[in-house]
């Protein structure tokens, strides 16, 4: 059984930035895992695994730094002791230089006009054991300004964006009052591994040469993972418990992504690939956050579980259909830039409109009725539409418990009582053979919408 989370009895284990499980690769072979913020390289060796960390964003002329991690694989602390002397004697060739392992900070220049970046491991006489080619970017210029990420998973790279040197050497990190373990740096961007433990929102400060260059609120989620059972039967069931910690305060969804990665072992509850919704009404007070899935097994065997928290995206807008009844009326206005009609065929000409918004009987429905210079011009049907700025699809389904919410069952509505006012303005968008006239309320959460033919 193979679940991430830090609960070494179980093999509970995580991939993290540092590549403790990012892939296994044969004695003198190499590999190569790219996660947000870093590749990392692997080479497994006898004694144990040498780790190189690089920025995920190379490109050629860049001034970089890196970090080896060699790790030892003896179970006791003298085999450990003599595999870390043994690991210390080989070299770790990057844009051309080599250096021992023991040199945990590696700063190079990216060779020009190549595709790939050579990361190659050689003895102790200097012999090939195992390379592996890491993908070079287009150069790009450092952005103009720092910005440090709201959330992350406990482990993972935390990568901060702004104007950097590519000397992690002269670079720091703390996290909580805590110096956080330099990963890797280009001149976009620094990347240090986030703390172990779930906590809750904390100052981030990072340092250049003895300067603050930038200071930000990071909140460090950890999620484990946990099942009675660690291997089943054919037709066996278990129970997965899924916990996330460090979310006390928590004020926006957080989407946290599940995945089989054994579906011909066992199936999950729910789904092989499903998003769970952190909410913040679901949060105990002691900061922490449960759901269960039903585990069953398909075949004896060993299986895999991972979880992964999605990284914050750019906000677009998503709107549903709110279903809910209707009463009141409104008085607004609404002014045509050229001639359209109504569904039932009412010829309209460009100029001003006086428009009357009345509830109708069927659900998030509302009836317009237009007039010019106090004589009757026409009606449309209008719907009543929810809005959110939705960066994933937690945000979406939050959207949809909005519209069920206003759906059969639910009390009937004001158009007041939803914010809306008189005396307020249609806008008209036009689109593919029709225009489309949009209400809004002044938040610009809900909004009344109708359409109008083209001539």
């Amino acid at each position: 059984m193979h679940l991430e989370s830090r609960r070494s009895a179980l093999a509970l284990t995580a991939l993290l930035a540092t590549a403790s499980t990012l892939g296994r690769a044969g004695p003198g072979t190499g590999s190569l895992e790219t996660v947000p913020g870093v590749h990392v390289a692997m080479f497994d060796i006898p004694s144990g695994k040498i780790y190189v960390n690089l920025p995920d964003d190379l490109a050629p002329g860049d001034t970089v730094s890196g970090t080896v991690n060699p790790v030892p694989a003896g179970p006791s602390e003298r085999d450990r002791a003599r595999q870390i002397k043994e690991l210390n004697g080989y070299l770790v060739e990057l844009g051309g230089q080599r250096a021992p392992t023991s040199q945990r900070v590696r700063t190079f220049v990216v060779p020009p006009g190549v595709t790939t970046l050579a990361i190659v491991l050689l003895d102790a006489h200097g012999r090939p054991v195992g390379d592996v080619k890491a993908p070079l970017t287009a150069a790009a210029p450092p952005p103009p300004s720092y910005f440090v990420p709201p959330v992350g998973q406990s482990g993972r790279a935390v990568s901060v964006r702004g104007p950097f040197d590519g000397d992690l050497s002269a670079a720091a990190v703390q996290i909580g009052g805590k110096p956080a373990q330099a990963m890797a740096e280009s001149p976009r961007q620094l990347v240090v591994r986030g703390p172990e433990e779930g906590a809750g929102p904390a100052p981030l400060e990072v340092t250049e040469h003895g300067k603050v260059v930038t200071t930000g609120t990071y909140r460090n989620v950890a999620v484990q993972l946990s099942a009675a059972l660690t291997n089943l039967l054919a037709g066996q069931h278990t129970r997965l418990t899924i916990t996330v910690t460090g979310v006390e305060g928590l004020r926006e969804t957080l989407p946290l992504f599940l995945a089989n990665g054994s579906p011909g072992v066992v199936r999950m509850e729910g789904g092989d690939e499903q998003t769970l919704c952190v909410r913040p009404d679901d949060v105990k007070p002691a900061g922490k956050w449960t759901k269960d899935r039903d585990l069953t097994g398909v075949r004896g065997g060993g299986f895999s579980i991972h979880a992964d928290l999605a990284h914050p995206r750019p906000q677009v807008e998503s709107s549903t259909p709110l279903e809910t009844t209707l009463r009141g009326w409104l008085r607004e206005r609404l002014v045509l830039d050229q001639p359209a009609r109504t569904a039932a065929g009412e010829a309209l000409a460009a100029g001003p409109y006086e428009v009357v918004v009345r509830g109708a009987p069927e659900r998030g429905r509302v009836h317009l009725l237009l007039g010019r210079n106090g004589k009757p011009a026409g009606t449309a049907e209008g719907a009543l539409f929810k809005h959110v700025a939705a960066a994933t699809i937690c945000d979406v389904h939050d959207v949809a418990d909005a519209a069920q919410k206003g759906g059969p069952g639910a009390k009937d509505s004001g158009l007041n009582e939803l914010g809306f006012a008189d005396d307020g303005v249609f806008t008209v968008r036009r689109e593919t053979g029709h225009l489309r006239l949009v209400l809004s309320t002044p938040q610009g959460d809900v909004s009344i919408e109708a359409d109008l033919a083209l001539p």
